[in-house]
């Protein structure tokens, strides 16, 4: 909801100064009360009315009693762990609260510190980095739990997407939600939900299933589990295992499921689209994210 005012021009008005300041701070509170009785709660920080003057060469207007709000962002962050999302591939997609944050953190947490680092210097935010990935993510998540119970502002993020969503960053959430510290998600872009909306794939009911599992015996077990299920299924599949993916699912999900594949998710080559496959998941679909093009023979 949006209250407009409209003023008359400041030189219809400039020439009686003295009837200016009592003017000004009874129409103050008239759209105050005005704008609070529309509202079923009120935002006194935010109840401010400006006045200025086109002309800069008066000096008998006094604007000593207004008072600018302060936006709620510039406030100081609480001492925690914030999961940051950050772009999925277009540096564009990150969200001004995930800059605040992680200009405001004092360390951030990275999969790839170089990776990272591109995206730091593309916003010229100067936060010193620290690595954080599955190797390490044990041994620093203990040092990292340490500066948390000393007061500090940590931002974990990921090479893309939500930090553990298929990527590090679960067992430090598992750490913190223990020892009673506080853990704020900062929302940011998804290649799974992305993808997903661009499918033509049903979208009311979905499961991101992610990775499969390495071992042959247990990938099929996951695969068989998908193939039962009516709702849509998302998988991630590196490059290099793509040609494996196509020809287990093929024969486990039967000849009438519909397949699509997305790759390059908001990059310059992006592509979504189904294929030609005798997969076909009727109310499935596979995200591939590829590093090269892929031939649809």
């Amino acid at each position: 909801m949006a209250a407009v005012a409209r003023f008359l021009p400041w030189t219809a008005i400039s020439e009686n100064p003295a009837k200016v300041s009592g003017w000004r701070s009874q129409f103050s509170r008239l759209l105050f009360n005005s704008v609070s009785s529309l509202l079923p709660f009120r935002y006194p920080n935010y109840a401010v009315v400006s006045f200025c003057s086109l002309s800069h060469s008066s000096s008998d207007t006094d604007t000593s009693d207004i008072t600018l709000p302060q936006s709620p962002k510039q406030g100081n962050l609480k001492p925690g762990l914030y999961l940051v999302g950050t772009p999925i591939g277009n540096l564009e997609d990150i969200t001004l609260r995930a800059l605040r944050v992680l200009k405001s953190a004092d360390v951030i947490l990275s999969e790839d510190t170089r990776h990272s680092g591109k995206l730091l210097h593309y916003y010229g935010i100067k936060t010193p980095l620290m690595s954080y990935h599955k190797f390490n993510e044990y041994q620093r998540g203990r040092t990292v739990l340490k500066r948390l119970q000393e007061g500090e502002i940590v931002a974990l993020i990921s090479d893309a997407g939500m930090p553990g969503i298929s990527d590090p960053g679960t067992e430090l959430v598992k750490l913190c939600v223990e020892e009673k510290i506080i853990v704020v998600p900062i929302p940011g872009p998804s290649a799974v939900l992305s993808a997903l909306s661009a499918s033509g794939l049903p979208t009311d009911d979905f499961t991101f299933v992610g990775f499969l599992p390495k071992h042959a015996g247990s990938r099929r077990e996951r695969l068989l589990f998908s193939a039962d299920q009516s709702a849509t299924q998302i998988f991630f599949v590196p490059p290099h295992k793509l040609l494996q993916f196509l020809e287990e699912t093929s024969s486990v999900f039967g000849d009438s499921r519909k397949c699509v594949i997305a790759r390059e998710m908001t990059k310059i080559h992006e592509e979504v689209g189904s294929w030609p496959f005798v997969i076909k998941f009727l109310t499935a679909m596979i995200l591939a994210v590829l590093a090269g093009n892929l031939s649809r023979s």
